[in-house]
C-alpha cells in the first residue's frame, strides 16, 4: 500500500486513541456522501440552497481554474449546500469533497493549508479564519463559508456537528510520524499523489521543509509500489541525470542526482521506500536523512 493509501499506523512513534478507532470502524461507507440526498442533517440548521453535485468531469464549472489540482488527487465527488440558521440570518455554505481514500483527501489539504496555522481540532485536523473553517476527516476535505450576521462562534459548532457524521479516519497520516522535529516547520507538511518535484514518476510522495543551520531544504519520502518500482525510480533519476553507471540498481543504495528542476537531490532507497533531501544543503541535513531512513523502518513493521 502506498503512501496514499495505507490506513497503518507508528507501533513505537505514534499511539494510536482506541477510541477513535472505534469510531472510524463503526462509521458507513465513505460512497455515502456520494449521493445528494444523504447530505448531513444538523440541528438548528435547514438547507436553503442545493444540495448540488459535481463529477470529476464537471468540477470546473464550480471551481474553474482549481478543478485541476483536485484531480491530481484523485477526487471523485463534491456535494455543495447552503445551510441556513434556524433562528438568525446566518448561512453557511458547505463544499464536501470526496476522493478515493483519506490519504489524497488530506494531500489535498495540505496543498491548500496556509503553513504554521493554528490547527482546529475537527477532524483529522482544520484550520479557520474569520467568516471560514477548513477540515480534513476521512476520504472529505471539507469547506465551511459563513455569510450574513457576524458570529464566528457559530462555524467550530457547526463543523463539529458535521464531522460526526461524516465517516473514515480521524487520525493524520503515519508517514508524517517519521520525519525528524529538529528544525522542522510547523504544520508545513505537503502530500503529492504524483508529479512530485515535477518529475512525473515520483508519486506517492511526503516532504517536510526545514529551517537549519542557515539553511532551508525539504526532506521527502516516496513509496514505490514494491521494491522494483523503487529501483526504476531511481533508474529514471540516473537517466535524467545522466549519469552513466552499467551497474543496474540495488534493493538499497544512495546517489546525489542533478535534476535540471530543482537542482542537487539526495536520494537513498531501501525496498519499497524512497526518501532524501531537496533544496539547500547544510552540515545537518546528512544527519536528518539518515534518521528518516532509520524512522521509515517503524511503518513496516
Amino acid at each position: 500500500m502506498s503512501i496514499l493509501a495505507r490506513q497503518g499506523g507508528l507501533a513505537a512513534l505514534v499511539a494510536f486513541s482506541a477510541a477513535a478507532s472505534s469510531l472510524a470502524a463503526t462509521r458507513s461507507d465513505p460512497a455515502a456522501l456520494s449521493k445528494a440526498s444523504s447530505l448531513p442533517k444538523i440541528a438548528g440548521w435547514k438547507v436553503s440552497d442545493g444540495p448540488t453535485t459535481y463529477t470529476p468531469e464537471t468540477l470546473f464549472e464550480y471551481i474553474d481554474g482549481g478543478a485541476e489540482s483536485f484531480l491530481q488527487f484523485d477526487f471523485q465527488g463534491l456535494t455543495s449546500a447552503t445551510y441556513a440558521k434556524v433562528d438568525a440570518a446566518t448561512e453557511i455554505t458547505v463544499d464536501i469533497y470526496r476522493h478515493k481514500d483519506a490519504m489524497r483527501a488530506f494531500g489535498m489539504y495540505t496543498q491548500e493549508r496556509p503553513a504554521g496555522t493554528t490547527p482546529v481540532p475537527v477532524g483529522v485536523e482544520g484550520y479557520a479564519g474569520p467568516d471560514y473553517l477548513e477540515f480534513v476527516i476521512g476520504s472529505y476535505y471539507v469547506k465551511l463559508v459563513q455569510q450574513g450576521t457576524k458570529q464566528p462562534s457559530l462555524l467550530r459548532p457547526f463543523a463539529e456537528k458535521l464531522a460526526a457524521s461524516l465517516p473514515g479516519t480521524r487520525e493524520a497520516p503515519a508517514v508524517l510520524k517519521v520525519f525528524p522535529d529538529r528544525g522542522k516547520r510547523v504544520r508545513a507538511e505537503k502530500l503529492a499523489a504524483r508529479n512530485f518535484l515535477g518529475q512525473p514518476f515520483l508519486h506517492d510522495a511526503a516532504a517536510v521543509p526545514y529551517e537549519i543551520g542557515g539553511a532551508s531544504f525539504r526532506l521527502f519520502v516516496v513509496e514505490g509500489k514494491d521494491d522494483a518500482d523503487v529501483r526504476a525510480i531511481v533508474q529514471r533519476y540516473r537517466t535524467l541525470a545522466k549519469i552513466a553507471d552499467a551497474n543496474p540498481v540495488g534493493p538499497q543504495g544512495s546517489a546525489t542526482v542533478k535534476d535540471p528542476l530543482n537542482g542537487e537531490v539526495v536520494l537513498r532507497w531501501k525496498g519499497h521506500w524512497l526518501w532524501g533531501a531537496v533544496d539547500q544543503s547544510c552540515a545537518e541535513r546528512q544527519s536528518l536523512v539518515d534518521e528518516l531512513g532509520r524512522n521509515l523502518s517503524v511503518l513496516d513493521k
